[in-house]
């Protein structure tokens, strides 16, 4: 294979972000027999992004860092992975400013229907039992254990006890995105935003060799052209464009479907609300049967991020209705947390999530026209020249598993080897023969 000397990242949100640094820093998978062979140059990485990275999906996230209700071991396994990458992560990229390892609690409601939890029906206690045969830190502690925990929190008097999980966090998206582009710009990587970072056409294209690689060019390329009238050359695309996966990987001829945010009762919108100010701020991550509360301002004044499992919303709910959701939500959280009686909605908004068809993530190359086997780190037809699609990594859960994947991926992409724990997540699972 030829290992791609230019690698174009589409979508500079946490995943795509993370990705482009993981590849310039030259380190597919730290402290591995992956990474790069030594004296091998990383290879020049463009990041696009059609408005300003980080301020999409990413910005509006919860951002929590777990593998909590994943009853699938497989995919429980790759999302602690990637809480172990997180925290590699944090230690090489200014951690301290976005990275929160602060621990979640949760109880459940104690009638049948926890409208948050469908799938156990509010079963916490099998669900700790589970995750600690799994080797997760996760544990029930009784109702007086929690003011040391968490004094912000009020617990209804019916709780009798609550699920603590400390190993879990969150991460405060817009300064770790800031903080994984300004090392890539350190390390000589392009970012292009606005028109500029806006792909319109996707073609591909023999490119010039790279330099040292001698005259003449090779097959299997592609040519990226922006709404401000430019053009780009890259070895390999890699789509990390979220909710525009479709859009984008349509481009190159095979679009990957994720749920239609547009249709009626569409799981894919949801609806966030910021409140504050909080007198007494949250330390962690809260889940209650009817409200989810994490800390978010930390300067100027402290806020929280509020959501709820029983909130449908959808991309045409009209704003009255949004505005009375976002005060039943704050009323909601002014029970449980007394710092919050003299706050107010700060900003709400209709968030959409990437959602896979089949709820599990989408990695590797989109397959296309001849495809061969390996839909990992490339296919190729007899004469060797690859046929399959960009590249495509979209996940529900794109800041969990953002930092493991920028690992793999950027292993899959500079060693041309396939790796292992991504099989079951490549897109040739969502052909429609």
């Amino acid at each position: 294979m030829n290992r791609p000397a230019r690698i174009a990242v589409v979508g500079g949100g946490v995943l795509g972000a993370a990705l482009a640094h993981r590849l310039v820093r030259h380190a597919a998978s730290p402290g591995t027999a992956e990474s790069p062979a030594p004296g091998v140059s990383a290879p020049a990485v463009t990041l696009l992004d059609r408005a300003e990275p980080g301020h999409g999906t990413s910005r509006w996230s919860l951002a929590w860092l777990n593998s909590n209700g994943v009853p699938d071991r497989g995919y429980h396994d790759l999302r602690t992975a990637s809480l172990d990458a997180w925290a590699r992560l944090a230690e090489e990229a200014g951690g301290a400013e976005w990275y929160r390892p602060v621990g979640n609690m949760r109880w459940a409601d104690p009638t049948p229907a926890d409208p948050d939890d469908p799938a156990e029906g509010g079963k916490l206690t099998e669900r700790v039992q589970r995750l600690r045969r799994w080797g997760y830190a996760a544990e029930l502690v009784p109702a007086e254990r929690i003011p040391a925990l968490e004094p912000a929190l009020r617990l209804p008097p019916e709780v009798r006890e609550v699920a603590w999980y400390p190993e879990e966090g969150y991460v405060r998206t817009e300064r770790c995105v800031a903080a994984l582009l300004a090392g890539l710009r350190k390390a000589g990587g392009d970012l292009r935003t606005g028109s500029a970072g806006h792909v319109i056409a996707l073609e591909r294209a023999d490119i010039p060799g790279a330099p040292g690689e001698g005259p003449g060019s090779r097959p299997g390329g592609w040519l990226l052209r922006t709404a401000d009238g430019s053009t780009l050359r890259a070895d390999a695309v890699v789509c990390c464009a979220g909710r525009w996966t479709p859009q984008v990987t349509g481009l190159a001829g095979t679009p990957v479907p994720l749920v239609e945010p547009t249709a009626p009762g569409s799981p894919a919108p949801g609806l966030v609300v910021r409140a504050g100010p909080v007198a007494t701020p949250l330390t962690r991550i809260v889940h209650t049967p009817h409200v989810h509360l994490r800390p978010h301002g930390e300067d100027g004044g402290a806020t929280v991020h509020l959501e709820a499992g029983d909130v449908h919303v959808g991309l045409h709910t009209p704003a009255e209705e949004l505005d009375r959701w976002a005060e039943t939500l704050l009323t909601r959280a002014r029970a449980l947390v007394p710092g919050l009686a003299g706050a107010r909605v700060l900003e709400r908004q209709v968030c959409v999530r990437p959602l896979p068809l089949d709820g599990r993530p989408v990695v590797g190359r989109v397959p296309g026209t001849g495809d061969g086997a390996r839909q990992g780190a490339e296919s190729a037809d007899e004469d060797g020249s690859r046929t399959d699609g960009p590249y495509v990594v979209v996940t529900h859960s794109g800041v969990t598993l953002a930092a493991g994947l920028a690992e793999m991926v950027a292993a899959e992409l500079l060693t041309g080897r396939p790796e292992p724990a991504l099989e079951p997540y490549r897109p040739t699972r969502l052909r429609r023969d």
